[in-house]
């Protein structure tokens, strides 16, 4: 028959059934952690949800006014195709579609940055959405970039 040389649970089981010990001896749960990790006493902030339903609602409110990115295989609106239309007839020089070209990857640039520093300041806001967003704002960022430095001449 073997014999233990740690005292059974019973015999160091503290307020929250938690224990440790060290050669036979029962030792504070909190002793040796970083000041940060000790467990305090935390104050629970007024808009914290009590149930999963109210977490839920409260994320698709938060949500709600955010645009979300937009599906790849989405055919133009008409109003797109409409601008596509008269882009296709207009008979532009290679620096004016350069021009156009620009002005559409820095208005992009523009909103994405937007968007971003919004989500930054809110406090719900998804950190996934965050980087998807900064991502693709860092993206045309490189493109404007590589877009200015096309020389024409």
């Amino acid at each position: 028959m073997s014999h233990s040389t740690e005292p059974s649970n019973t015999s160091a089981n503290h307020n929250n059934g938690r224990y440790r010990f060290r050669r036979g001896k029962a030792v504070d749960l909190q002793e040796d952690l970083h000041p940060e990790m000790v467990e305090q006493g935390v104050e629970v902030a007024a808009n914290t949800p009590d149930t999963i339903n109210e977490l839920i609602a409260m994320q698709e409110k938060e949500n709600a006014d955010r645009p979300e990115k937009p599906d790849k295989d989405r055919k133009p609106s008409a109003r797109i195709q409409e601008v596509l239309d008269l882009l296709n007839k207009l008979e532009t020089t290679a620096a004016e579609d350069h021009e156009i070209a620009l002005f559409l990857v820095r208005n992009l640039e523009d909103f994405h940055d937007g968007v971003v520093k919004e989500m930054q300041e809110d406090d719900g806001a998804k950190h996934s959405q965050i980087v998807a967003w900064a991502i693709d704002a860092d993206r045309l960022m490189r493109s404007r970039l590589l877009l200015e430095s096309v020389d024409l001449e």
